[in-house]
């Protein structure tokens, strides 16, 4: 549903961040550009690259558009990467920004990745992978694909620099890897697994520095093979592209990990679903704890169907009207989106209501009439709690059939029978779909923490 698409471009943004190789003496062709762009790469210490990342979607009634801009340093012995930029997004107009900064080391046998975002630093281990931007392991086995690209006639210019051009395609398989990323677990909410994921073909760019025959820039543009792809889920893309450029060669100096970084680190756990802070909220690896015993008001529904939702000790049947919400306790957080917040005719706009606790659940205000509104005139066409959001407390929100935040997995099956759609993965948690007739616009979601077996977020939608 709408909620997943956010996160799912967010967890999408968080790991496209990797590079190619060259080298050559005789005429040029795709073959041996490829081939000694891969023994050059082997050869080099370090690089230094800037990353970007664009991201454009809409469903018929909110655009949203995701970036990052970072740049990157990178070296092979140790291996680590540093990268410093900013991560955007804007949705439904509203703009949210930030710098962040990410240093990935190897300790042992493990990846460590260290993550600076509104001044929280995170740690995520693996136990196996790549150093992100490592030249080498992106130029591997490229030589294989030589014919799939296409030498230009003239030569181009980059960072100041001649450089042959190859165009081309490359599979999905090979895009993942180069990536240096399982796509499968970004893409998920589109409803592309592994096995559709294999048979894309991404069109590619490859620009080869003509003096060291060393990548100069690889480029992606992914917008004509998602569209498809995404199309029942009922998300159009208008730009989606990634951009890496090699400024340099064996300048970097040891990257080094700040010692803040290593003492106020916390571990990242993946909260699923929802685009949720990944931190460990309860100090024990966890984001959520299993939902505390709460009296069921009997006007709540035992099936998603029902579309209602218990918030306190009041009952909502949606859409609902803002006056019906707030007299469950709960106040429009109009920090975040001011109470004469214009929204169009037929369109939707993301708004907070907050308890008086600080804890807080998320809705879609829809604007059903013919003329715009104010956000505070619309209707409330959707309900979303999730773990983080309500770690204060003093604030109640029960769904059909008695199910919490915190509620385990198996309740949920057993309340509402098998999900028309399941994405399972065991490192960031299954997350079920059930939709209503408009599968667009009505429908139940459900995200469930990995570490605990339990619901981290739970979205009730009906915007009919």
């Amino acid at each position: 549903m709408k909620k997943q698409k956010i996160s799912v471009a967010i967890g999408l943004t968080a790991a496209m961040t990797a590079g190619l190789i060259s080298g050559c003496a005789t005429k040029a062709t795709p073959e041996n550009l490829l081939r000694d762009m891969q023994k050059n790469a082997e050869k080099t210490e370090s690089s230094l690259l800037s990353f970007k990342m664009e991201m454009a979607m809409g469903d018929g009634t909110t655009d949203i558009s995701l970036g990052m801009d970072m740049n990157m340093e990178t070296t092979t012995e140790p291996e680590a990467a540093h990268g410093k930029g900013t991560v955007s997004i804007n949705m439904g107009g509203i703009d949210f920004s930030a710098e962040t900064e990410t240093y990935s080391v190897q300790e042992d046998d493990e990846y460590v990745t260290y993550t600076l975002i509104e001044d929280q630093w995170t740690k995520e281990v693996t136990d196996d992978g790549e150093i992100t931007g490592e030249v080498e392991s992106i130029a591997d086995n490229m030589e294989e694909y030589a014919d799939q690209f296409t030498l230009a006639e003239d030569l181009v210019t980059v960072n100041d620099k001649e450089c042959f051009e190859l165009t081309g395609e490359l599979d999905g398989d090979l895009f993942s890897e180069m990536m240096q990323t399982d796509m499968t677990d970004s893409l998920a909410g589109y409803g592309i697994d592994e096995e559709t994921l294999s048979d894309m073909v991404f069109p590619c760019t490859i620009d080869i520095y003509k003096d060291s025959i060393l990548p100069a820039r690889l480029y992606f543009d992914m917008k004509d093979t998602m569209a498809p792809a995404m199309e029942d889920s009922g998300v159009t893309i208008s730009e989606c592209y990634v951009d890496m450029t090699f400024m340099e060669y064996d300048t970097v100096e040891e990257i080094t990990v700040p010692e803040e970084a290593v003492s106020s680190a916390t571990d990242s756990g993946a909260a699923g679903g929802l685009d949720l802070p990944q931190d460990d909220t309860y100090g024990d690896g966890s984001v959520v704890k299993p939902a505390e015993p709460a009296e069921q008001n009997s006007n709540l529904g035992d099936s998603w169907e029902s579309y209602t939702v218990q918030v306190n000790d009041t009952v909502l049947t949606l859409p609902c009207t803002v006056s019906d919400l707030e007299a469950a306790g709960v106040k429009l957080d109009t920090e975040y989106t001011p109470s004469d917040y214009i929204v169009n005719a037929g369109e939707y706009e993301l708004a907070w209501f907050k308890a008086d606790s600080g804890a807080t659940i998320m809705v879609d205000m829809i604007n059903t009439g013919s003329e715009p509104k104010e956000i505070k005139d619309c209707l409330v066409g959707s309900v979303c709690a999730d773990a983080y959001s309500m770690t204060q407390g003093g604030l109640t929100v029960i769904f059909p059939g008695g199910i919490q935040v915190g509620s385990p997995e198996a309740d949920l099956l057993a309340a509402y029978g098998e999900a028309d759609d399941v994405y399972k993965d065991e490192n960031y948690g299954n997350s079920y779909y059930w939709y209503g007739d408009d599968v667009i616009a009505s429908g139940f979601n459900a995200s469930i923490d990995p570490e605990t077996g339990l619901i981290v977020s739970l979205n009730i939608e009906n915007e009919g």
